[in-house]
């Protein structure tokens, strides 16, 4: 059985973060969610779960709701800021582009030591965010809280004509990949102002990318068109 504090396997890194994304982010964390997410059967996410519960890291409760301990958002966090930082230094040191990186990170993030992690903390000046936006544990004032305590809210929800900036893209998604790249072809990246110009199905001659995207934005002088889908997984804040 695992100990809390002992080292862990690539696998339960991922599953650790995969709750602690999905619950910074205000989702509900079932096992069904997790069998979607990793593309794996219901009775292997089971198992998993219970030997995390063993191992204190995470809780369930009678609907089968899952939360993490102290010990879990603690494990999480700590491959999670490896995770973003090992992003940051591919795209700020090695001159690799924003949408490039998240799988190389995620093969090297289970491989860093302290003594790398505090080496390009340094190098990189105490960097606050993750090239998508999100905040790096140990470095932000509190990563659980950074949504709320920047009062963000998902693009999908902005009513129209309204602007805004965006913070962070999600890291709930099946593909995180895909939609980085998705978003990167739009033009769409963090820091950059928004507005929302209509949200019913947009016409390919208003943006020829566009396959029944049903968002129209404003993006540095353009009109882009990206589905609905997409916009929930945008975290933006108010001008």
């Amino acid at each position: 059985m695992m100990k809390a504090g002992e080292a862990l396997s690539a696998t339960v890194e991922e599953y650790l973060e995969s709750i602690y994304n999905m619950s910074v982010e205000g989702e509900l964390v079932i096992g069904a969610r997790l069998a979607e997410k990793f593309g794996v059967s219901a009775p292997t996410v089971t198992e998993m779960l219970k030997r995390l519960v063993k191992s204190g890291y995470i809780e369930m409760d009678s609907k089968r709701h899952i939360t993490l301990t102290e010990a879990g958002y603690e494990a999480a966090e700590a491959v999670l800021r490896r995770h973003r930082l090992t992003e940051r230094f591919l795209v700020d040191m090695l001159g690799m582009q924003w949408h490039q990186v998240h799988e190389e990170a995620c093969r090297l993030e289970h491989f860093i030591s302290g003594a790398v992690e505090s080496r390009v903390i340094a190098s990189l000046d105490l960097p606050q965010t993750c090239p998508h936006g999100n905040p790096i544990p140990g470095i932000v004032p509190n990563a659980r809280t950074y949504l709320k305590d920047n009062h963000a809210l998902r693009l999908s929800s902005v009513s129209e004509g309204q602007q805004v900036t965006v913070l962070c893209i999600s890291e709930v998604v099946e593909d995180e990949e895909a939609l980085i790249l998705y978003l990167h072809q739009k033009g769409i990246t963090p820091r950059m102002h928004v507005t929302v110009l209509s949200q019913e199905h947009v016409e390919p001659d208003v943006d020829p990318t566009a396959r029944g995207e049903q968002f129209l934005l404003q993006v540095d002088g353009r009109q882009v068109a990206i589905s609905k889908a997409s916009a929930a997984k945008i975290w933006v804040v108010a001008n």
